[in-house]
């Protein structure tokens, strides 16, 4: 592989983790804005219907953000 090639697939590989994280970014102030359990479980039921691998990343996120808030209260669980 010439050196152009080279540059030309680091590039790209640049601009899809940009692309991928400002997604990423926008996903999960999107999952933000779900703050109460019951808007929580709400979307949750929705997720079920479809497959894990289409829902994973999600699932992942509002995981994350719920032990986020978890550890931010002092480590209590309420519920809203």
């Amino acid at each position: 592989m010439n050196l152009r090639t080279r540059l030309l697939m680091l590039r790209a590989s640049v601009l899809l983790r940009r692309a991928n994280r400002r997604r990423r970014r926008a996903l999960a102030a999107e999952l933000a804005g779900y703050d109460t359990d019951a808007q929580r479980d709400d979307l949750c039921a929705v997720l079920d219907r479809y497959p894990d691998g289409q829902t994973g990343e999600i699932r992942d996120m509002l995981f994350q953000q719920r032990i986020r808030a978890l550890r931010c209260d002092g480590g209590s669980f309420t519920r809203s």
